[in-house]
C-alpha cells in the first residue's frame, strides 16, 4: 500500500495544496485541529503512514506536530516548495518586510507587457499550488512569487531563478523572538537560488548580511538613484517614497534579466496601488483620510508618515507581535501632531507616546477612533488623517483587508453625514 502525503491545516494554501497532490493523483490526509480536515491529531504512531509533510504557513517550528514531521527522514515542506515541485518554468522570488505585494504586482504585470507568460503567486493572496494548476504552468512561463518569512522556514525544495529581497526590519518576532531568528527565516531563500540565479537586495539587507556574517556571493545592490526613474510620469506612485525606493529594486532586476527597461517603465506609469496601501479614501471636513490598513509593522508605518505632509493626525494601534515599542513610540512621536489609539496595544503604546508627544487619546474601538480623529482633523487646517496602524489586526478583525474596509465605511459614513441636505 503507497504512502500518503500529510496536508497541515485547512486554510488557503493548504485547500490548495490538498488539490494540487489530488491531481497528482497522491493520496492525501488534511490535518487541522480545529477539525475542519481528514483528522483533528497528529502522533508518533502516525509518522509511519507518510512519505511527506506539507504545512501551511501559520504552522511555527515550535509546533509539536512540526517538531515531531522534522524528526522523522521524511520530506517537511511549505506549501509554495510543495507546489515548485510540479512549477514547469521559471521563479522570481520576492521577499521583504515591506514592499512585496508592490513590487510582486510590478514585475508580474511588466512580464505580461513584456509578452511573457506570468501570474503573481503566494503570499500575495493566490496560493502557488494553484497557479501550478492553471494553463499558466508551462516551460516558458514565469511565476513571480511572494514568499513570507512563514513561507521561506520549509522551502529546501524551491528553485529560484531570481530572488529580490526588499528591505529588513522589526515583524513577527512574536513568532522569532529576536531579529537574528527572523533575518535566518527568510536568508534560507539563499539556498533555494540555482546556481545560475540572479539576487537583488536592498541596501538595508546587505547591512544585515554583513551584521550577521551571512557567507553569500552573486547578489546586487540596488541603488536608490536610477536614470529609469527619471522617465517615470509625475503622478506615478514609484515617484514617492516608499515605492521610489521599491522601484529602484525592481530596475535592477529587470536589468539583469535582460529585460526591455521601456517596458517596465510602462508597467510603472499604469501601476495602481493594492487596495488598503496608503491610499486616499475621501475628503471631509477639510482633511484628508488616508488608509494604510497593510501597514502591519513598524517599519510601514514609518514609511508611511515619511510619505504625507503634516499636519498628521494618526491612527494606530491593534494587536503588538512583538518588537521594540518604545523605540517605534519615539520615532512616531516625532513625525505626528495628534495620536489616536485603540485596540490591544493602545494602553501600551500611549504610555511610550506620552513621553514624546501630547495628546494621545485611546479609544477601545476602531469606529469610535476614527469619529474622534475626524473631529480633530476638523480644526486643524489642511490635516492629514493617516491610519497606518503598526500593528496586526486580529484583535478585531480576521485580516488588514477587512479592518480596511471598516476604515473606508466609516469614514465614507462620516462624510455622508457632512454633506448638506
Amino acid at each position: 500500500m503507497s504512502k500518503q502525503y500529510a496536508i497541515f491545516g485547512a486554510g488557503l494554501s493548504a485547500q490548495a495544496a490538498r488539490r494540487l497532490a489530488e491531481a497528482k493523483g497522491l493520496s492525501v490526509v488534511l490535518i487541522d485541529e480545529a477539525g475542519e480536515g481528514d483528522q483533528a491529531t497528529f502522533e508518533a504512531p502516525d509518522l509511519e503512514r507518510f512519505e511527506c509533510f506539507v504545512f501551511s504557513p501559520g504552522f511555527a517550528a515550535e509546533h509539536p506536530w512540526r517538531i515531531l514531521a522534522e524528526g522523522s527522514t521524511n520530506p517537511c515542506l511549505s506549501e509554495i516548495a510543495f507546489a515548485a515541485r510540479y512549477w514547469e518554468g521559471k521563479i522570481i522570488g520576492v521577499t521583504g518586510t515591506n514592499g512585496k505585494s508592490t513590487l510582486t504586482a510590478l514585475l508580474d504585470n511588466a512580464l505580461s507587457l513584456s509578452g511573457q507568460v506570468s501570474l503573481a503567486a503566494g503570499n500575495i493572496g493566490y496560493p502557488f499550488s494553484d497557479a501550478v494548476l492553471s494553463e499558466a504552468n508551462q516551460s516558458e512561463a514565469y511565476v513571480v512569487l511572494e514568499i513570507s518569512s512563514f513561507q521561506a522556514e520549509l522551502a529546501d525544495d524551491l528553485q529560484l531563478d531570481g530572488l529580490l529581497w526588499t528591505n529588513f526590519a522589526e515583524d513577527h518576532l512574536d513568532r522569532y523572538g529576536s531579529m537574528t531568528c527572523y533575518f535566518q527565516a527568510k536568508a534560507r531563500l539563499f539556498n533555494c537560488l540555482k546556481c545560475n540565479g540572479i539576487c537583488v537586495l536592498g541596501s538595508q539587507v546587505a547591512d544585515w548580511m554583513a551584521n550577521q556574517r551571512k557567507a553569500f556571493e552573486g547578489y546586487s545592490i540596488a541603488h536608490e538613484a536610477t536614470e529609469l526613474a527619471l522617465q517615470l510620469d509625475a503622478d506615478s506612485v514609484f515617484q514617492r517614497f516608499p515605492y521610489s525606493k521599491n522601484f529602484s529594486l525592481a530596475v535592477e532586476l529587470w536589468h539583469l534579466m535582460n529585460m526591455s527597461p521601456a517596458v517596465l517603465i510602462e508597467a510603472a506609469n499604469a501601476f495602481l496601488l493594492p487596495p488598503y496601501r496608503l491610499k486616499v479614501v475621501a475628503e471631509c471636513g477639510g482633511a484628508r483620510f488616508w488608509n494604510d490598513s497593510k501597514a502591519t509593522n513598524f517599519h510601514a508605518t514609518l514609511g508611511a508618515l515619511r510619505s504625507i505632509d503634516r499636519p498628521i493626525v494618526w491612527i494606530g494601534g491593534g494587536r503588538a507581535k512583538g518588537g521594540d515599542i518604545e523605540a517605534f513610540a519615539q520615532q512616531v512621536g516625532t513625525r505626528i501632531d495628534i495620536a489616536i489609539l485603540y485596540g490591544e496595544v493602545a494602553e501600551r503604546l500611549a504610555k511610550a507616546l506620552k513621553s514624546y508627544l501630547e495628546p494621545v487619546h485611546i479609544h477601545k474601538r476602531l469606529d469610535h477612533a476614527i469619529t474622534a480623529a475626524a473631529e480633530f482633523a476638523a480644526k486643524i487646517p489642511q490635516a492629514n488623517v493617516l491610519f497606518s496602524p503598526g500593528f496586526a489586526s486580529y484583535d478585531q478583525f480576521d485580516s488588514f483587508a477587512a479592518r480596511g474596509k471598516s476604515f473606508n465605511d466609516t469614514v465614507l459614513s462620516l462624510k455622508n453625514a457632512h454633506k448638506p441636505n
